[in-house]
């Protein structure tokens, strides 16, 4: 994902203002969960990403995450995304696999069915996918491809049974272990809009 595009939110200037929502919602997971990458870098240096979680709080009524704002170096958010996903001593606090919330396991029973409930909606992974199947960053994709598409009842459904649960288990543990507070405060962030714009629903097409 080529950076991060500011969509509208206002409620009665789009047709559906949740689905609106939902979508720059997982642009920002699929942006920032990734190794910090150019994209990530270029968004947080000319304020996309600040401009984006401003107007998700300003539509929620609640307060911005700071850390887009004024964010770590290069070589700390580097750091923090090591240690927070990828490895450190003693285990990582948050794996960014959405199959593990279900299966404690990777490639589990969690991504198959994942799999089969994206390609039952026409999605098959893109060239430029560059993670497991049940990468926070592939899913997000996955439900903005959708949304594109106009089928927000299915992105809505993929992110209620897929995106929203990893954050309601592992919020607090990266709030927790997250010295550097960028993580940690976008993670909590996130999860709260998760909850506003998804509802336990089933996958439909």
């Amino acid at each position: 994902m080529e950076g991060l595009e500011l969509r509208p939110l206002e409620p009665g200037v789009v047709r559906d203002a949740t689905a609106e929502a939902l979508g720059a919602a997982c642009q920002v997971v699929a942006v920032v969960y990734r190794a910090p990458a150019e994209g990530l870098l270029d968004d947080l240096r000319c304020g996309r990403l600040a401009a984006v979680t401003d107007a998700l709080a300003g539509w929620l009524g609640i307060e911005p995450p700071r850390g887009p704002h004024a964010p770590p170096g290069d070589d700390a958010l580097h750091a923090a995304h090591l240690a927070l996903f990828v490895s450190r001593p003693g285990g990582v606090p948050a794996p960014p696999y959405v199959g593990l919330v279900r299966d404690r396991e990777l490639m589990g029973p969690s991504v198959r069915r994942l799999r089969a409930d994206l390609e039952a909606l026409g999605l098959r992974p893109a060239a430029e996918w560059r993670e497991l199947p049940d990468h926070l960053a592939e899913v997000a994709d996955a439900v903005d491809r959708l949304l594109e598409h106009g089928r927000s009842a299915a992105a809505t459904g993929i992110a209620a049974a897929y995106l929203a649960p990893w954050f309601d288990r592992f919020a607090d543990a990266v709030a927790l272990h997250d010295d550097g507070g960028f993580y940690g405060e976008i993670t909590g962030f996130l999860r709260r809009v998760l909850y506003e714009v998804t509802v336990p629903t089933e996958v439909t097409a």
